[in-house]
């Protein structure tokens, strides 16, 4: 009896953050199908990309990353099916949607803003999408990331210290007339990051429910 108690509460740790992540990952993929509904997108393109982010999502609320295993296979599938589907008019607009998705979210990732997984899965999407869903749907998710990045500071009280840092920034850049970047103490959420994979899913389905920013 003690044995199986014992076996039962060393497991609950280990289940309840999967358990969340696949929740948030499932309420974000019904989030983008349904303004894929709204929008009159083609089942084939909302249907693959909410299955694409499903996954997406998942990996990076769970374990803070998004594998080479999920989306270097997906990427190759977006450029190769995505014209067949109508998501695309054809290779060279799927390359230049992956090429547009890598070049908006490669300057964040340079500063440590996001990791490695988010720009691919960004390219993913380009690739499948086209450019000019991608530019909406990009600009919507790092509105929606920096959202979520304060929610996440200001539930920690660490939003001042986060206030402070980038001012002395700020002033460190303008005294010294070159870029200065004070990194955030580590063990903080800002040195953590977010999942940026859920910022992408609601980007996404904000684009399609409801235009571009502009």
């Amino acid at each position: 009896m003690s044995i199986s108690t014992t076996a039962t509460r060393t497991s609950l740790p280990e289940v309840r953050p999967a358990l969340v992540a696949w929740s948030g990952a499932i309420v974000l993929a019904l989030f983008v199908v349904y303004a894929g509904l709204m929008s009159s997108t083609p089942l084939p393109v909302f249907g693959w990309a909410a299955a694409f982010l499903l996954f997406a999502v998942a990996s990076d609320l769970r374990f803070h990353r998004i594998p080479n295993l999920l989306t270097l296979p997906a990427l190759a599938a977006a450029l190769l099916v995505s014209p067949w589907v109508g998501a695309t008019d054809g290779l060279l607009e799927a390359t230049m949607g992956a090429a547009l998705g890598f070049a908006l979210l490669v300057g964040p990732y340079a500063l440590g803003g996001m990791g490695a997984g988010d720009v691919k899965a960004m390219m993913v999407l380009g690739a499948w999408l086209g450019p000019e869903a991608t530019l909406g749907a990009a600009v919507w998710a790092v509105i929606a990331g920096g959202a979520f990045g304060l929610i996440i500071l200001a539930l920690r009280q660490e939003l001042l210290p986060y206030a402070k840092r980038w001012g002395r920034t700020l002033l460190g850049t303008l005294k010294l007339r070159q870029i200065y970047y004070e990194a955030p103490t580590a063990g903080s959420s800002a040195s953590g990051g977010i999942p940026f994979a859920a910022a992408i899913a609601v980007g996404l389905a904000v684009q399609w429910y409801g235009g571009s920013p502009w």
